[in-house]
């Protein structure tokens, strides 16, 4: 009987120490990265202009951050709306990457031209970066 006592004395001892040291390294917690570093998201949308300058349905058009692929996001192509998440504190440049329903043989312009620059602050969602993309006709072979 002794020495069920002192292994669940042991038990419980132990599983204090485990649960204080995780309260203390700050893992675990919601909208956390690795040891505690706070993450946030952004959200916006997307307006999409056809080759006749009209506004239409987004379809099949990619938004992410200059420089990174992890952040990729296909936006919802009723809405235009977008959302990325867990993104670390720092200066992002946010870019229109693809539009996959374009015409064959056309381009397209992004409002602002270069993306939008953006501040991530920890713990504080991003909303309101939007951007407009407008189809362009290729340029003709020479």
């Amino acid at each position: 009987m002794q020495n069920s006592r002192k292994l669940l004395n042991r038990y419980w001892l132990f599983l204090i120490l485990a649960l204080t040291a995780v309260a203390v390294s700050g893992c675990g917690g919601a909208g956390s990265g690795f040891g505690g570093t706070k993450l946030s998201s952004l959200a916006g949308r997307v307006d999409y202009y056809d080759l006749m300058g009209q506004a239409a349905l987004p379809k099949g058009i990619t938004v992410g951050i200059r420089g990174m692929s992890t952040y990729d996001t296909l936006i919802n192509s009723a809405t235009g709306l977008y959302e990325m998440k867990s993104i670390p504190a720092g200066t992002y440049q946010v870019i229109v990457k693809e539009v996959a329903s374009l015409p064959s043989g056309t381009s397209f312009l992004m409002e602002p031209p270069g993306g939008v620059s953006i501040e991530i602050t920890p713990g504080i969602p991003m909303t309101n970066v939007n951007l407009q993309v407008t189809a362009m006709p290729g340029l003709p072979e020479l």
